[in-house]
């Protein structure tokens, strides 16, 4: 029973807002996934369109892909068993956390990873932020491990911010300092539209590249 509610939940929070995750998934799996890469892909439920996008469109890639979204394995294992065939998947080590089916805490394996692409359930002029710490932690341990950070997020997440600080503006700006390459791909808004511009603009100024899908 228990299991069941997760997926039903998963399910449920997968709807909100589907047509832009769906935009962001298929955008991103043409654009910034490359065959023969390493990446990441991170927890949450637009990262899980992005990863049945992938296993449709670039499922003769040769992909080497880590991640730590339950969901999305679950996916991939009810609906695209044959993605296995020609790309590696590896899920990560840590405790599982029912609050959006992934892996938290992470144990990493390998000490650098080319990309990551993750979601944030809130990005502003003061970095992204979560609503919970294990959500810190994680982020905090991928970019340290990568060159390049993908963000995707639809417009309804632009100008919030959570409790956790999971990258804050300032180190961002020294990510990108040190070479690093953040890309940020998003939606433009129905409401609030003039607080979406402008905290694109702020994003922008710190070295963030951006991308209205």
């Amino acid at each position: 029973m228990k299991e069941n509610f997760i997926l039903s939940s998963f399910e449920y929070k997968r709807n909100i807002n589907k047509e832009e995750k769906l935009a962001l998934a298929t955008y991103a799996s043409k654009h910034v996934v490359n065959p023969g890469e390493t990446i990441f892909l991170g927890a949450g439920t637009t990262i899980s369109y992005l990863g049945e996008e992938i296993a449709r469109i670039c499922k003769s890639y040769s992909l080497k892909i880590w991640t730590n979204n339950i969901g999305l394995v679950n996916l991939w294992l009810t609906k695209n068993e044959k993605f296995f065939t020609f790309n590696f998947v590896g899920l990560v080590a840590g405790e599982f956390s029912s609050k959006n089916m992934s892996i938290i805490n992470l144990t990493l394996p390998m000490t650098e990873i080319p990309k990551i692409i993750i979601g944030s359930p809130a990005i502003s002029n003061k970095g992204l932020s979560a609503d919970d710490i294990a959500t810190q932690h994680q982020i905090d341990s991928l970019i340290k491990r990568t060159k390049e950070i993908i963000i995707i997020a639809d417009g309804t997440k632009i100008g919030n911010t959570e409790t956790y600080i999971t990258r804050s503006a300032r180190m961002i700006r020294l990510d990108i300092k040190k070479h690093k390459r953040y890309l940020m791909l998003t939606t433009e808004p129905e409401k609030n539209k003039n607080l979406f511009e402008k905290e694109i603009q702020r994003l922008q100024q710190m070295g963030v590249e951006t991308k209205i899908v």
